[in-house]
């Protein structure tokens, strides 16, 4: 009959569109930033008009929000993974480094959003609910680990989840962020991956350290 299968594929149709734009909007405000970002440009890569786009996410400050919310979500479900309790909590704790470590080192996307989000003083991510809301099972997690680790006397520092993932992302940023100046600075390719991957060893053993220290 005409009428079957209609409206699914449609709410697919729908689905897949206003997934390609978000795509878009992704790589669009990471290169240029939500100033630079332009509209146009993103429904013609995105292959719809731009009305498709105000259809799907209103006007250009809720398509950056969306994808910010995005690009944090996809650390946030990466993170998700990880089976903090069953695993030794050093293990456990560097896991989280690495996985930490790698998404920023590889993520085409993430960092280039975050700062500049922060160049604008964080007006758009306060805007999100869903961004802490994403945020507190990380929390959660890390605080098992942090605790597991104590209650067997395996870390010996009593720092706070929030203070230590703050360390956790300065260690593992610095190098994507500033990427380009250390690299005039040191003539150095801080993208290399075998450069990467002694910087990962050091970051974790670091924080390790500091944890484990008596």
């Amino acid at each position: 009959m005409p009428g079957e299968g209609g409206p699914p594929v449609r709410t697919r149709n729908a689905v897949a569109t206003r997934q390609r734009i978000l795509d878009v909007a992704l790589a669009e405000f990471a290169e240029h930033g939500f100033s630079g970002g332009r509209i146009e440009r993103m429904a013609s890569t995105a292959a719809v008009n731009v009305g498709m786009i105000y259809h799907y996410f209103g006007n250009k400050d809720e398509l950056y929000l969306a994808a910010l919310e995005a690009s944090y979500k996809v650390i946030r479900d990466r993170e998700k993974t990880l089976d903090v309790d069953a695993a030794d909590p050093v293990a456990a704790m560097r896991q989280l480094i690495a996985l930490t470590f790698d998404f920023l080192s590889t993520d085409p996307y993430f960092v280039r959003l975050i700062m500049n989000e922060n160049l604008m003083m964080g007006a758009m991510a306060r805007r999100s609910a869903s961004i802490p809301d994403m945020t507190r099972p990380l929390l959660e997690s890390l605080r098992t680990i942090l605790e597991r680790g104590q209650q067997a006397q395996l870390f010996h520092r009593d720092i706070d989840a929030e203070n230590f993932y703050v360390s956790i992302l300065g260690l593992c940023f610095v190098h994507v962020s500033n990427r380009y100046t250390l690299g005039s600075m040191f003539q150095r390719d801080f993208a290399d991956p075998a450069w990467l991957a002694q910087r990962k060893i050091v970051v974790t053993d670091f924080l390790i350290s500091y944890l484990t220290a008596t």
